[in-house]
């Protein structure tokens, strides 16, 4: 979660508009039906504290057998009016709840994922989806709270305090003097639970990312000997969750007990005044006990009330937070609407840096040209600057100096699908969708023919694996691709790049899972399949050499050699440092 202020009452409020703009619209219907359950279960509350003057002065004082029938049949009547009410307002909460929760979590979801890559940097996975879930669940519960639960406690409450006034106004009156010790009570922890909440949604997110990582990486972890700092990291992260939310038990828990001491004062002094009304004055008991049945049914909902709104700031504070994310426009990246002509695969750096944010230049001045058909290997040391390189050419940076052009055009003047649509980007980190293994390589072009995918997968050797498996290339590749090897997983993602039919093809160590014999064919393959594209190997395996033109050598984000593998050997000191004695 970015870096905020706990958000202020005012903030709170503007949110809870917000939430109620964008929503309830949309869902008319849903409202509608859950006013007319409302309505329903406030009305026949309180017709059943009213029920009980009937009980007593009809029935009981009065001795008639007759009556209890009647009376019978109306409280039967009345309750199950209420129960059937009660029943359709608790299904149309939860609808109304899931489906503003999933409207906002796709949201989230859709604007995190369109965010720049530097968001997505130092953060685990987890904590972006656990912060997704958190948000969406709180934005349904907060507008849940506000327009049902909130609304049919407080419409109950007024039906109650009706009954309460028209059997005895001055102690309805008397009761209502307790009503801003409440509104100040949940004042006060309301801005505790604020501050409470703001950090709910981190915690949450190391919980899932410990217990995410640990798993992810299980044979890492037993073949180290790593489960113990595995729970006790998993550990850790619990009991940091379960203390914040301990300490919002605590808060939201307080509204209970202080309510049930406040009732039970009215109460209590209640008793004395109906003693004294009914010995002195001659009132009937019927009419006390409608007015302690409505008082005591008035107790729930007002108890509720006070707790919903301090649970309902929690919510509203996680609101507060997602809508921070909604609204946050990515950092800008200079793009255009210009088209790129189909082939023109040249690559030109002229004077180009680039640096992170509070951080060193990792790009200083770096100028090359590659021209369309051209093999090119980047190399250098870890940290030298050629992931950076990588990504200021599909575009997800923008220089800070100097200017990139692909093909004749500045990158910042092309279109970003038509950018995307001219590069493809084959990783060592292969992500697959768990999907079959056919889909995934449909992704790189979705409109390819049957027999541009086979093409693809010849190239790629994946019909070397694919035909061992009983459903060939309709085998589900598992999460991330789990049922398959390393090696499997990238000759899939290499098909998936070379059906893209791309200008420029960016491996980056793609090969790295690769057997000798495999990585042979392949990369004979991809020559033969790749003449006309610009070519570009991110690499440490002195191997690939033999397959390109050039080798680029950066150091401390400085070209520092850029030649024929033979020839940078041979004028490249760090070169040969790197790779030694080549064969």
């Amino acid at each position: 979660m970015e870096s905020v202020n706990t958000p202020t009452g005012d903030d709170a409020l503007k949110t809870a508009k917000r939430l109620i703009k964008e929503t309830i619209p949309n869902r008319k219907k849903i409202i509608t039906a859950s006013i007319l359950c409302m309505v329903g279960v406030s009305v026949f509350t309180a017709a059943l504290a009213y029920t009980t003057k009937l009980i007593v002065n009809d029935v009981f004082v009065a001795k008639d057998a007759g009556a209890a029938i009647e009376v019978a049949i109306i409280v039967i009547f009345v309750s199950f009016s209420k129960s059937l009410f009660h029943y359709g307002n608790a299904v149309l909460q939860t609808v109304l709840n899931r489906s503003i929760s999933s409207f906002y979590q796709k949201e989230a979801f859709q604007k995190t994922l369109r965010r720049e890559i530097s968001f997505f940097n130092g953060k685990h996975a987890s904590d972006h989806m656990a912060q997704i879930r958190l948000y969406g669940m709180a934005a349904g519960q907060a507008v849940t709270a506000v327009c049902s639960r909130f609304l049919t406690e407080v419409l109950t409450l007024v039906a109650l305090f009706v009954v309460m006034f028209l059997q005895d106004a001055l102690m309805t009156l008397y009761s209502i003097v307790i009503i801003p010790i409440i509104f100040g009570l949940v004042s006060f922890l309301s801005r505790k639970i604020r501050k409470v909440a703001k950090e709910e949604t981190d915690l949450s997110g190391h919980y899932f990312a410990a217990g995410s990582e640990a798993l992810a990486g299980v044979r890492t972890v037993k073949s180290y000997n790593l489960e113990r700092k595995s729970i006790e990291k998993f550990n850790s992260s619990v009991d940091a969750l379960e203390d914040r939310i301990f300490g919002i038990s605590k808060v939201t828990a307080a509204t209970h007990p202080i309510m049930e001491f406040l009732g039970g004062l009215v109460l209590g002094v209640f008793v004395i005044y109906a003693a004294w009304q009914t010995i002195t004055y001659g009132k009937t008991p019927g009419e006390f006990t409608a007015f302690i049945t409505a008082f005591l049914l008035a107790y729930q909902p007002a108890s509720k009330i006070s707790k919903l709104w301090v649970e309902l700031q929690k919510s509203l504070t996680q609101s507060f937070f997602m809508f921070r994310l909604i609204d946050t426009k990515p950092q800008s990246v200079s793009y255009g609407n210009k088209s790129l002509q189909s082939g023109n695969g040249s690559v030109t750096f002229s004077d180009v840096s680039f640096g992170y944010e509070n951080d060193e230049v990792s790009i200083d001045k770096v100028s090359f040209n590659l021209q369309p058909g051209d093999k090119v290997a980047i190399v250098g040391k870890s940290g030298a600057g050629k992931s950076t390189l990588v990504d200021l050419i599909l575009g997800f940076y923008s220089p800070t100096d100097g200017m990139i052009e692909i093909g004749t055009m500045d990158i910042s003047s092309i279109s970003p699908m038509d950018l995307k649509n001219h590069i493809a980007f084959i990783s060592q980190d292969v992500f697959l969708f768990d999907d079959t293994i056919e889909e995934n390589i449909k992704d790189g072009f979705a409109g390819a023919s049957q027999e541009e995918i086979i093409a693809a997968v010849k190239s790629a050797q994946v019909d070397g694996f694919a035909e061992d498996f009983p459903l060939g290339l309709q085998t589900r590749v598992g999460a991330n691709g789990s049922n398959l090897s390393g090696g499997q997983k990238q000759r899939v993602a290499i098909a998936r790049g070379l059906l893209k039919k791309a200008s420029i093809y960016i491996f980056d160590e793609a090969t790295s899972a690769l057997d000798v014999e495999n990585e042979r064919e392949i990369m004979t393959a991809l020559l033969k399949t790749l003449k006309n594209e610009t070519v570009i190997f991110v690499t440490h395996r002195p191997a690939l050499f033999e397959y390109v033109d050039k080798v680029l050598m950066l150091e401390k984000g400085r070209i520092v050699g850029f030649d024929r593998p033979s020839k940078i050997y041979k004028t490249s000191t760090e070169f040969r440092e790197l790779f030694g004695v080549l064969q």
